[in-house]
């Protein structure tokens, strides 16, 4: 199951649209497909493909990154039920739910990214996750980044997007630091929401953005197709496949498919309970190494496991 994180901490660059549009294209090419909408405005959601957010009293995303709600993420899915889909593919979405701003309140606790969103994920039965990243480097995209094989970055060909890609650049580095991960694959920038013919200053900055050694994918220019197709809840490559924008979709897909056969996630180590009396024999135990005082004997009054003498 190849895991692909579509991010960028820019707002505004296409990020939701080339996460529908690619998973669509996925899916019209006969591969099980799950989207997962994890950003907590969730235009993916209810702007792009015309779902219901999840009812706070339902099972969601939510409730599962927190473990208020513990089952299969296949009970999380909802099917799409008119994006064109080849034989034997689907494309499901993990919409969003009320309870996602709030979210990232409670994670937020925990000093380094977390395995919350791999966890969830790791038995799903799919050719290819998409997760549509916030435009944030917040704890949820630190999940995503967690969990993922490899990231696609939609940018502008401006200088903006530059700056953006370098502070990108360095929050890899410091998740794959923290989970103690292997590196995060570049699957390839994608250049979008500009006007054709492309002005001297776009070319100039895309010329800038080749710099950067990953792959530059096809473009995904501005069209008024894309909001009709938001507008019909349906993917562009349902809505109107014969479109630049439809194309430049497909080829985008043919070109994530490619590392599928490849594709090594990260490995998620095992999730430990927290054990009172596991808590205090390691307190007890430094406090009579390091303590000489009155309380070097203290908690040994509370209730601890044994360890063997060496």
């Amino acid at each position: 199951m190849q895991i692909t994180s579509v991010v960028n901490q820019k707002g505004g660059v296409g990020k939701t649209s080339l996460s529908v549009g690619t998973a669509a294209a996925l899916a019209e090419r006969g591969l099980r497909v799950l989207l997962i909408d994890l950003d907590p405005q969730g235009h993916a959601t209810t702007e792009m493909l015309g779902l219901p957010e999840v009812p706070s009293t339902m099972p969601s995303l939510a409730k599962a990154l927190t473990k208020m709600w513990k089952g299969a993420v296949e009970e999380l899915v909802v099917t799409h039920p008119r994006a064109n889909v080849g034989r034997g593919g689907t494309l499901d979405v993990v919409p969003t739910s009320p309870g996602m701003f709030d979210l990232v309140r409670r994670l937020d606790q925990f000093r380094v990214p977390g395995w919350q969103l791999a966890r969830v994920i790791q038995f799903a039965n799919y050719d290819h996750v998409i997760i549509d990243c916030p435009p944030a480097l917040d704890v949820l995209t630190n999940n995503a980044l967690a969990a993922t094989t490899g990231i696609l970055v939609p940018v502008q060909p401006d200088r903006t997007s530059i700056r953006a890609l370098r502070l990108l650049y360095d929050q890899l580095a410091y998740v794959e630091q923290s989970v103690h991960r292997p590196p995060i694959a570049h699957y390839g920038l994608v250049p979008g929401l500009y006007r054709r013919p492309m002005s001297h200053y776009a070319a100039a900055a895309l010329h800038e953005l080749h710099g950067f050694g990953i792959p530059v994918l096809s473009h995904v220019p501005m069209g008024v197709v894309m909001n009709e197709a938001a507008a019909h809840g349906v993917p562009v490559t349902t809505f109107a496949p014969e479109t630049v924008q439809a194309e430049a979709f497909r080829q985008i897909a043919h070109s994530l498919d490619g590392y599928r056969a490849g594709a090594q996630g990260p490995t998620i180590p095992a999730e430990q309970d927290f054990v009172f009396e596991d808590f205090i024999a390691d307190v007890s135990d430094a406090r009579n190494t390091n303590d000489n005082g009155a309380r070097k004997k203290l908690y040994d009054l509370l209730p601890r496991k044994q360890r063997p003498s060496h």
